[in-house]
């Protein structure tokens, strides 16, 4: 008799199946060929968009190598190109290495132009590195107090970019005339155990020739390279006149 009744539930639950996949059997079917289509669609994406990537960074390295040759005019087009791109680690960096090339071309007022855009970047790292770059080149044509506001968010306690803000103003101190002043702040830069060893170096250096010529006037700044963001895989570091962290 148990066996009887499991073949009738055997045949109720089979023939229930069977209604359920009339019924819904399409919709199964229209799903499943969704999710294959958009499995392929991410694939063949992620396949177009990793070859985008390679080609952006080919050219990069392309336009870094030309730069470094000295041809700065057929560098330019190119860092312009790349800083309209759509992926913003390279468009930063070219930005950066584009400021570069309108500076070897003495095209002072693109470069200008270009940092105070750079300045203006959510990422601190890069709006910060931007500030620094744009007081260095303002540095030689506007008094500390047109300066302060550039590196003026630098300058916090807990800021990690305040010594080489510092350096600046101190060496804008400098030029302006306040030489006791300057001193005394490149003084307190040499002993700051927590600037790095180059910017200590730095002022010790202008302060021991500072003392040493009581009626020279400022020196030329030494350069130092203010590094890149790092907003894209394996970046060079973008010199620049000014300093570093």
């Amino acid at each position: 008799m148990s066996d009887i009744f499991q073949e009738v539930e055997e045949d109720v639950r089979r023939e229930r199946y069977e209604q359920l996949w009339k019924k819904y059997g399409n919709y199964v079917i229209a799903a499943a060929a969704v999710l294959v289509l958009v499995v392929a669609g991410y694939q063949a994406w992620a396949a177009y968009d990793t070859n985008q990537r390679q080609q952006v960074s080919d050219k990069y390295e392309g336009a870094q190598k030309i730069a470094g040759t000295g041809k700065a005019a057929d560098a330019e087009p190119q860092f312009a190109e790349l800083s309209q791109s759509g992926y913003s680690g390279y468009a930063t960096l070219s930005k950066f290495n584009l400021v570069g090339a309108y500076l070897a071309q003495n095209k002072r007022d693109q470069a200008v132009a270009l940092l105070r855009e750079l300045t203006e970047y959510s990422d601190d790292e890069v709006s910060s590195i931007a500030r620094l770059r744009l007081a260095w080149l303002e540095a030689d044509a506007r008094p500390r107090g047109e300066l302060l506001p550039i590196v003026e968010p630098l300058t916090a306690a807990d800021n990690p970019w305040r010594f080489a803000a510092a350096e600046v103003l101190a060496y804008a101190e400098l030029r302006g005339g306040s030489r006791v002043q300057a001193e005394a702040d490149y003084l307190k830069l040499s002993q700051e155990a927590e600037a790095s060893p180059g910017l200590r170096d730095r002022a010790a250096a202008i302060l021991q020739y500072l003392r040493a010529n009581p009626a020279a006037g400022a020196p030329a700044p030494a350069p130092a390279a203010v590094p890149a963001p790092s907003a894209a895989p394996a970046p060079a570091a973008v010199p620049s006149k000014g300093t570093t962290k």
